[in-house]
């Protein structure tokens, strides 16, 4: 049967089919119409799915919103990647968009709208890294019964343009030189020289532990690094003499800790305030490693030697 009901936004009646699902629930479908003849229409065309889904549920996938959906994902899939931090980031801006969604609902075109509006605001890397991310969603519901098509796959994505800055030395000593003003981050300074020293992504540094620090050797030790290889890296004296100080301090087993001890989460906000004090633009903590790869290249370190020191694929 069809309910009448006022609309206060559009100022007018609008008619809703109300019917008995195939579970027996009697259920007010959302689809109100001004006309009742096209309210009638889609209470028969309902009517018909109905009577077909207990017919043939093979053919049919649970109903489930994509807000429902992402804490499943997260929990039982991105949680166990090192970057998780990234996907509950990233996670967050496509239910903001997508939330209110049910999984089939989701088309081409809604992704393409989504695509597009964000690649205003954000650059090309991080919504790209949106849609990737957005692609493994829809996977892992087809996966476990939710979909039967990825809107996702096969859509074309802008070309990243590769990033060249790596620091010049005059831009080294203002850095590290601004690192050491920061009374609360006094692991800011030597994890800064340390990684132009050693060229290890932000997340391998924050998971250096002293077990990897091999000293009478001198090297270090990246354990399930990216791709879960594990590789080591030579240290140089500039290296040692920052683990030295390090060591006077040491809580815990990690490197670079807080006070408690701790693995840090991030450096992010006491970086970009160093950036900042030292007058630079455009300097991300990843330009740290870009330099050290850069100043091998200069000191004629072979290329394969390179590669499996930053743990790269040749």
């Amino acid at each position: 049967m069809l309910v009448p009901k006022w609309s206060k936004t559009r100022r007018c009646l609008l008619y809703f089919p109300r019917l008995i699902d195939e579970r027996g629930v009697k259920r007010l479908y959302s689809l109100g119409h001004t006309s009742k003849k096209v309210a009638r229409e889609y209470e028969e065309r309902v009517k018909r799915e109905i009577a077909e889904r207990k017919m043939f549920p093979e053919r049919f996938f649970p109903r489930m919103l994509f807000r429902d959906f992402v804490p499943e994902y997260l929990r039982k899939h991105a949680s166990k990647k090192r970057s998780y931090r990234d996907y509950l980031s990233i996670a967050k801006k496509l239910v903001g968009f997508f939330g209110e969604l049910f999984l089939h609902e989701i088309n081409r075109y809604q992704v393409e709208t989504y695509y597009s509006s964000r690649i205003i605001s954000g650059g090309v890397y991080m919504v790209n890294r949106e849609i990737a991310i957005l692609k493994g969603i829809f996977t892992k519901a087809i996966e476990w019964g939710f979909l039967s098509v990825n809107p996702v796959k096969g859509f074309k994505m802008e070309k990243e343009k590769p990033r060249l800055r790596f620091l010049r030395t005059w831009e080294v000593s203002k850095l590290i030189n601004a690192c050491g003003k920061t009374p609360r981050a006094l692991y800011l300074r030597p994890m800064v020289i340390i990684d132009l020293n050693t060229g290890l992504r932000k997340e391998e540094l924050l998971s250096l532990r002293w077990e990897h620090m091999d000293l009478e050797r001198n090297v270090l030790k990246v354990e399930d690094g990216k791709g879960g290889y594990t590789r080591y890296v030579p240290i140089n004296e500039t290296v040692r003499g920052q683990m030295a100080k390090l060591l006077e301090n040491k809580r815990g087993d990690f490197v670079f800790h807080d006070s408690y001890g701790r693995r840090l989460k991030d450096v992010k906000r006491s970086y970009w305030s160093a950036v900042e004090r030292a007058g630079l633009s455009d300097v991300r903590f990843h330009d740290l490693r870009r330099t050290f790869g850069t100043m091998c290249v200069l000191m004629n370190v072979p290329p394969k030697t390179l590669q499996k020191w930053m743990g790269t694929s040749p």
